[in-house]
């Protein structure tokens, strides 16, 4: 299992939901890492602000993506309930871990 770091940090969202939203983050970047099996170490910082929402990461000290994973607030907060967001969001943060990679 890969270890994984993340730092998140909420100015619009109430301390009780920023944390329920960042259990959400943390499993589903959890999961693909399990899945992918492709990197060892993760650092993750994600940020909402103004209801915006960005995640960055560093895999094995490698950061080959220069843009930010732009996330909806709304499909984190449809995350802690519902299937197919938390897929949809695994899916996204997938995408984006690979394009990090330089894959």
């Amino acid at each position: 299992m890969a270890e994984i770091t993340l730092n998140a940090v909420f100015s619009t969202v109430p301390s009780g939901e920023a944390e329920e939203l960042k259990k959400v983050l943390r499993e589903a970047i959890e999961q693909v890492a399990q899945e992918e099996g492709s990197f060892k170490a993760a650092r993750v910082v994600f940020t909402e602000s103004d209801e915006r929402c960005v995640l960055t990461a560093e895999l094995d000290g490698v950061r080959k993506e220069p843009n930010p994973l732009q996330l909806e607030l709304e499909l984190l907060d449809d995350a802690k309930t519902g299937a197919g967001a938390r897929a949809q969001l695994k899916e996204e943060i997938r995408a984006y871990f690979r394009r990090v990679q330089g894959r």
